[in-house]
């Protein structure tokens, strides 16, 4: 038999998850950040010892990893919209969970009658 999900749960489990989302994108795009910055960095490592005659395939590997740590700076960047988009939608997954069963919600806590077993509700 399937577990039964009440209302209270799902809201408390969509502002977990919400929250829980909030703080890994901000993680990623720290991140981010700091991988853009230390590519920027690496970058102009590279144009340096290009300008001290370094070897070239030195240089050339010096820039790819350059490269290589914006790309990732890049893609962190697009991993943290894409989960800012997910707090977006667990947000608005409780607010419509609120809009929809709110009212039956206060209605079933203001009820004197004490509700049947909840095996009574289900079909299996």
């Amino acid at each position: 038999m399937a577990s039964t999900l009440t209302y209270r749960e799902l809201r408390r489990q969509l502002r977990a998850l919400a929250k829980e989302v909030r703080q890994a994108t901000e993680a990623h795009k720290k991140r981010a950040k700091t991988l853009g910055d230390e590519a920027k960095d690496t970058g102009r490592i590279a144009e340096q010892i290009a300008a001290l005659q370094v070897d070239p395939a030195t240089v050339a590997e010096t820039r790819e990893v350059s490269r290589i740590m914006q790309g990732l700076s890049t893609t962190a960047l697009a991993y943290a919209a894409a989960a800012d988009e997910a707090s977006r939608a667990a947000t608005a997954a409780d607010q419509e969970a609120v809009r929809l069963h709110d009212g039956i919600q206060q209605a079933v806590d203001k009820s004197p009658v004490p509700m049947a077993k909840a095996s009574w509700y289900t079909q299996e």
